[in-house]
């Protein structure tokens, strides 16, 4: 599996924060924590405790540093529970303006997995495989997010970030995950769902990914907003609208579901930067605080009248 993202941050700086360890449970959403047991100049020897799909789980992994390259090679020395082995590469590049950080994966599941692993939901390597591919992939999303706003936030270099923020709303739905997955997943069925919704037009949509267009309802009155998506199973919906609003320049985001006690915690998290000539032309001379406040308030209305609607449909 292999993930990526651009950051607006100098390239060594990047690659410091991904070997500063155990800073990682303050930056990084899926780690709880981290240590490092053993460290010199090439390698390091470190233990993580995150969350897969909601669930804790521990192991302990072999770094080795490449700074001239500014790569990272890592192996599971004692693997995550379902897993025979990991490993995986960090690699750091610079570009024109910022850093492109890729971060790829390579896995096998046991195959026979030991009767108290722990997880709930897995009983058989298939189970395990499809549980793994899942937190590979939300985790490794979240966590070069977390290390873009990390650094982009630190960053004095571009006025940008004062119109960029990122929030969430969220609800815990007493119904099973893959059922919430389901309804999130559905979007051509979301103007029988949603009161703001008013028609989705599906582009493409394999069973994964998707893109479609979907009229709503915003303070503007009704717009048109293209949206590319893709869907891992019963765990996360991630998303960015390629044809955002007027006023907005990016918008992503990510449908998060997270097994608790009484249901799922269902989680809408979004990252948005606004277009400050189109702010002063809609709304006048508004701070970009006062901006954001207003964007963020109406896009987490919507957000919160999903996770409502979705719970009134399975609880009927």
């Amino acid at each position: 599996m292999e993930h990526h993202i651009e950051i607006d941050a100098d390239v060594e700086a990047a690659y410091k924060l991904c070997l500063e360890v155990e800073r990682w449970p303050q930056i990084f959403p899926p780690c709880k924590a981290a240590r490092v047991i053993e460290q010199d100049e090439r390698s390091q020897l470190i233990e993580l405790t995150a969350l897969a799909n909601g669930q804790p789980m521990t192991w302990r992994s072999r770094r080795e540093i490449f700074r001239d390259s500014r790569v990272i090679t890592f192996r599971q020395v004692k693997p995550s529970p379902l897993l025979s082995w990991m490993e995986g590469v960090w690699h750091f590049f610079p570009l024109r303006k910022g850093t492109l950080v890729v971060l790829e994966h390579r896995f096998d599941v046991k195959e026979q997995l030991d009767a108290n692993h722990g997880i709930q939901g897995v009983t058989n390597p298939k189970e395990a495989l499809e549980f793994m591919t899942r937190s590979v992939d939300t985790n490794s999303q979240r966590e070069l997010s977390a290390i873009k706003e990390y650094l982009e936030r630190d960053s004095s270099k571009s006025a940008t970030h004062a119109w960029r923020r990122q929030f969430e709303e969220q609800l815990v739905i007493a119904a099973r995950p893959e059922a919430i997955f389901e309804l999130l997943k559905r979007a051509d069925e979301w103007p029988r769902l949603l009161p703001h919704c008013h028609s989705v037009e599906m582009v493409y949509d394999d069973g994964h990914n998707q893109e479609f267009i979907m009229t709503v309802s915003t303070q503007a009155g009704q717009e048109r907003i293209r949206t590319v998506r893709h869907c891992n199973p019963s765990s996360c919906v991630s998303y960015f609208q390629s044809e955002p609003p007027p006023l907005i320049r990016i918008h992503t985001g990510e449908w998060l579901l997270e097994p608790v006690s009484g249901g799922v915690r269902v989680t809408s998290r979004h990252l948005v930067e606004l277009k400050p000539d189109k702010v002063k032309q809609f709304w006048g001379e508004l701070s970009a605080q006062e901006a954001l406040d207003r964007v963020e308030k109406a896009i987490n209305a919507n957000s919160r009248g999903t996770m409502q609607a979705i719970q009134k449909r399975l609880s009927a």
